[in-house]
């Protein structure tokens, strides 16, 4: 019976110059790999797999609707991804878009207007309850991206305006924190998000239709880059990265001929200008997942 190639796995996790956590599960054969898997790692924008799963929950139970609508807040950063912060006008979308904003193109403003509808306390509550206890989403990205400098004002698009010209600089918060692997930091281990996956994959996560209209927000994501650096294009995946200078992370299913894996891969490089191995690092370890199953899945490369 075939196996993954553990020991060259480890190699590559080991050689990262940081902190690294990964965790890969094939349905078809039953092959497990983990490194690092229960350490709780900065999630970067992975963080939204837990505020999606809240969402769903507080819709199931008829807590909130998907189709109730809402003026995005002033009181929301524009910093980081999305489409949001380019409008020059507060939009009013429905939870529904808002969520598939958040998932398909990791809009950050897009986020933080569902997660101050939910509460922080409510997602990890949830986290809790279904066992993922190093998965936390304890701040929104705009309050996350701003501690980042040490600044803890609340966000807005004034203060935005103020750190980009230079108004203001760094302030006196914690800027460590966002870079910790502690749980009053938005973490996740690669353990909890491969079951994550596998519940959403087997309809398990909320409800059936739940389940389903996560995957639809997740296959929008193509980047070739972490867990589809050496896929082929049309290798299907449903999937949500992450990265913030050097926290690259990426969690998803991948839909190998031979049948679905479930993959995490987190990582935190020690060299704060380092933008590229946490990505490398973890498009390599699940490369050589993917070819132990399904070579024909992988890209050649010289």
């Amino acid at each position: 019976m075939k196996s993954f190639p553990a020991e060259e796995m480890d190699a590559v996790a080991s050689r990262f110059p940081g902190r690294i956590g990964v965790c890969i599960k094939d349905l078809n054969t039953g092959l497990f790999y983990e490194y690092n898997a229960d350490e709780p790692l900065p999630t970067a924008s992975v963080v939204k797999v837990s505020i999606m799963i809240e969402l769903f929950r507080q819709a199931h139970e008829g807590v909130i609707s998907l189709d109730d609508r809402y003026r995005m807040r002033d009181d929301i950063s524009g910093h980081g991804t999305g489409t949001l912060s380019i409008m020059h006008d507060n939009p009013e979308l429905t939870l529904r878009d808002y969520s598939r904003l958040m998932m398909g193109v990791s809009d950050n403003m897009a986020t933080d207007m569902i997660v101050l509808l939910l509460t922080p306390e409510s997602i990890n509550a949830t986290m809790d309850s279904m066992g993922y206890h190093n998965t936390r989403a304890c701040m929104p990205l705009g309050v996350w991206h701003y501690l980042m400098r040490g600044i803890v004002e609340t966000p807005s698009r004034e203060l935005d305006a103020a750190i980009r010209s230079g108004e203001i600089d760094d302030g006196p918060g914690d800027k460590n924190l966002p870079f910790a692997s502690d749980l009053r930091n938005n973490v996740a281990s690669a353990r909890d998000l491969v079951d994550i996956m596998e519940k959403i994959h087997a309809g398990e996560m909320i409800s059936a239709e739940a389940s389903a209209q996560m995957i639809e927000m997740m296959t929008v994501p193509k980047n070739a880059n972490r867990i589809r650096q050496y896929l082929k294009p049309e290798i299907e995946t449903a999937r949500k990265t992450g990265g913030s200078g050097r926290i690259k992370a990426d969690t998803g299913i991948v839909y190998l001929p031979t049948g679905p894996m479930f993959v995490a891969g987190l990582s935190t490089s020690d060299q704060p200008e380092d933008q590229v191995q946490g990505m490398e690092a973890v498009g390599l370890i699940t490369r050589m997942a993917y070819e132990t199953v399904s070579p024909e899945s992988v890209l050649d490369v010289e």
